[in-house]
């Protein structure tokens, strides 16, 4: 091949190169490493979706962990006793690539063997060690917090305002993004709630429980992959609006 036609060939191959860039997808986005513990029954948040589902899965032979084709969110209701046992693991979304923002474990009292405040603290206390923080609100609820640093080491004391934090509530910003203008509390939830939250539901009595619910949520990490959407959400809609743009300068009427 002489140098005329190399350079052809050269220019030709680059110019598919190029054009071909174009074409192929954007990746999702990987979130930063995060600690594996702590985890609540072996999922921890930043886990990827494939590992917590088969993770989960481990703890039934017979009943699959349901997947929700729509967000990944994944669910697994335990059924040794009568009593209802339900575990949800929410997922960030994209172009985030599915990893675990948040789990959660919901127990309620239906005629089985029951459960004791006493009983669901201890089990806690040999999981976590003893807790960070503890807020009574009368009428039987009890909030107990298992505060964390960015490293996953417990923290033996917080800023009380971390109380208010609820995983729940970045569930849903999870999908559409952050709010734009946060809150003083949520910016406090955003920057440092890192968390093992149990509200314990009692009024039967003693210290026997109606139930409990208890989530794991890393909202720093859960924060970042909401900042992610938004950032999408904003690139596209920028995007649609200069396409519109475009074809509206290319629209000239004829005089």
């Amino acid at each position: 091949m002489n140098f005329p036609s190399l350079r052809i060939f050269i220019t030709g191959l680059l110019l598919m190169l190029i054009g071909g860039i174009g074409l192929v997808p954007a990746h999702a986005q990987a979130l930063p490493p995060t600690p594996h513990t702590p985890d609540l029954l072996g999922i921890y948040p930043g886990m990827p979706l494939s590992q917590a589902q088969a993770v989960l899965q481990q703890h039934s032979s017979t009943l699959y962990v349901r997947r929700d084709p729509s967000d990944s969110e994944l669910s697994l209701s335990i059924a040794e006793t009568k009593d209802i046992d339900l575990i949800n693991v929410f997922m960030t979304q994209p172009p985030n690539a599915p990893y675990v923002g948040m789990v959660t474990r919901e127990w309620s009292y239906a005629g089985g063997p029951g459960m004791t405040a006493d009983a669901l603290l201890a089990g806690l206390r040999q999981k976590y060690g003893k807790e960070t923080l503890t807020s009574d609100r009368g009428g039987g609820g009890l909030y107990v917090y298992w505060l964390f640093d960015h490293s996953g080491k417990l923290l033996a004391s917080a800023d009380q305002t971390l109380q208010g934090c609820d995983g729940t509530a970045l569930v849903g910003m999870l999908k559409v993004g952050p709010p734009v203008q946060p809150s003083d509390l949520q910016k406090a939830c955003f920057a440092a709630f890192f968390a093992v939250r149990v509200f314990f539901n009692g009024g039967r009595g003693g210290s026997l429980l109606n139930g409990y619910t208890l989530q794991l949520t890393n909202m720093p990490y859960m924060y970042r992959a909401a900042v992610n959407v938004a950032k999408a959400k904003n690139a596209n809609a920028n995007k649609a609006q200069q396409d519109q743009l475009n074809r509206a300068n290319k629209n000239k009427p004829t005089f």
